[in-house]
Parts: structure tokens; C-alpha cells; sequence
């Protein structure tokens, strides 16, 4: 009797664990940025960016090449609804873009604004959102 209570506290211990890296090695989220882009102050160049959730809120911004990252905080934000796709929004100023919003479709993040962006919103009357699509890849 004592031994499969033990076994069933552990077991359910290990599960409250594991819970929360299981959800963080859901993947990745994979686009092709046609233009150049702000994240979290930091411009980046066009080209193959990966997305990886490394905690509850912060995100690693990363170009496939290995040649520039950056780490943001996201809060929570619409899902995309869709198995297997992503979205990826940004804030089209000009010819300016600020990533804003990340979605897959299991979760979704928006990201906070820059000082810059806020700045070109009190100079830009009309927000121009671009939606890029993204695909899912799994571990």
C-alpha cells in the first residue's frame, strides 16, 4: 500500500516537472523574411529566421545562417488556430518593420514596442500590418 502511493506521488511529481519542457520542445517556428526588421531595438537582416520559445514568455529571434539572434519577451497573444502553420506580423512604417506578433499554432506571442516604433507611430497615420507565413517544425 505505502510503496504504489510513493510510486504515484512520484510519478504524478515527475509529470508537474516534465509538463513545462514538454510544451517548451514543441519546435520551432520557421520563415523567410523578404526585408529587413526591427525586434526589441535590433534590426535584422532579410533572410531565414527560426523562432524558439525558451521560456513561458521569451522568444530567440534567430537567422538559420547563425550570424544574428536576439531575445524578446512576448506576452500572450492569439494562437493561428491551424495545425502546422505559423504567422509572423509586422509593423510596416514607411519602409520600416517592426515584428509584432508571433503565432503557431498552439500559441501566440505579441511583442512589446520600441521607443523608434512608438516614435514613427505618432509620425505615421495609418498602421500598415504585414502578415508573413511561417511554417512549424517539430524537434
Amino acid at each position: 500500500m505505502k510503496s504504489s502511493i510513493v510510486r504515484t506521488l512520484v510519478t504524478l511529481g515527475l509529470g508537474a516537472v516534465l509538463s513545462p519542457i514538454a510544451l517548451l520542445a514543441q519546435g520551432s517556428i520557421n520563415a523567410t523574411i523578404p526585408f529587413d526588421f526591427t525586434v526589441s531595438g535590433k534590426s535584422l537582416a532579410a533572410g531565414d529566421y527560426s523562432i524558439r520559445q525558451l521560456s513561458q514568455d521569451i522568444l530567440l529571434i534567430r537567422s538559420v545562417k547563425g550570424n544574428s539572434a536576439v531575445m524578446t519577451v512576448g506576452m500572450a497573444g492569439e494562437k493561428t488556430g491551424e495545425a502546422g502553420t505559423g504567422l509572423l506580423t509586422f509593423n510596416r512604417y514607411g519602409d520600416t518593420y517592426f515584428l509584432s506578433k508571433v503565432s503557431s499554432d498552439s500559441r501566440g506571442w505579441e511583442l512589446p514596442r520600441s521607443p523608434v516604433e512608438k516614435e514613427l507611430i505618432a509620425r505615421f497615420a495609418r498602421l500598415k500590418p504585414v502578415v508573413v507565413a511561417a511554417g512549424l517544425r517539430s524537434k
